[in-house]
């Protein structure tokens, strides 16, 4: 596949400071007030797999943001030394996030933040094998000529039990202190058709836009970083309260 695609993180318009991060390939952004990839990327991932994911360090809690970039400072360590790291089966994948959660409750210890946790959200998409991956409630969508989906599950008391509250009472994080982390992984080969993009985005953006909203801008919007500049400024004229990220993927041919 051929591939476009941009990224940007706000703190948004209420919090001091930004605990999400964004890894997109090899470059990470994490700490920053307002970041954004320096261009719109491409890639061929028939020569490399691209990597992509987001991780919302948990507010409330000490040192989200640490968490939020070890998390993704391990996983692209770890993509670098499996290889093909798409090869990996769905129980090779929930063995490496229980890693990464292992690695981040450790460096919380260390640090003597023991309770630092983060959602963490992503995608590998390679040649042979797609993968999508998530464990907390930051979410990835997807886009095709049939409208926008959302592909993940948000691990949450409402969306798990249905419940209309508890939408901010995770189940399922990545440290935080916690041995039992529970992740979904999707296999997501073959999946994707030219046209197509992924949405990948912390709740920072969902909690003030639905999924209507979200699909009109993705729709009309002819130039990613217009797009994810687009999201981002309506997240914070709908007052968004919490920080948010935006990590686009157009597939321009399979």
């Amino acid at each position: 596949m051929k591939l476009r695609y941009y990224a940007i993180t706000d703190k948004g318009n209420f919090r001091s400071h930004n605990e999400d991060s964004l890894l997109a390939i090899e470059t990470i952004i994490c700490s920053q007030t307002h970041g954004e990839l320096d261009s719109v990327q491409t890639l061929d991932t028939d020569s490399v797999a691209g990597l992509f994911a987001l991780a919302d360090g948990l507010g409330g809690h000490e040192a989200g943001e640490v968490a939020s970039r070890v998390a993704l400072e391990k996983l692209s360590w770890m993509e670098r030394a499996i290889r093909p790291i798409e090869e990996l089966p769905p129980t090779g994948w929930k063995n490496l996030l229980r890693k990464i959660n292992n690695e981040v409750n450790s460096y919380g210890e260390s640090i003597h933040k023991p309770k630092m946790g983060t959602t963490l959200v992503g995608c590998l998409l390679g040649k042979r094998k797609s993968w999508i991956f998530n464990v907390g409630d930051s979410r990835l969508y997807h886009l095709d000529k049939d409208g926008l989906r959302k592909v993940t599950v948000d691990h949450n008391i409402s969306e798990e039990l249905g419940l209309s509250h508890g939408r901010h009472l995770l189940t399922s994080c990545i440290g935080g202190g916690s041995k039992s982390m529970e992740a979904d992984i999707f296999d997501y080969s073959g999946k994707l058709s030219k046209g197509d993009f992924l949405l990948l985005c912390t709740d920072g953006l969902t909690e003030v836009l639905n999924i209507d909203q979200m699909e009109k801008i993705l729709r009309e919007s002819h130039d990613l970083r217009e797009t994810c500049r687009i999201l981002s400024e309506e997240a914070n004229i709908h007052l968004t309260r919490d920080n948010h990220t935006v990590l686009i993927i157009q597939v321009e041919s399979v």
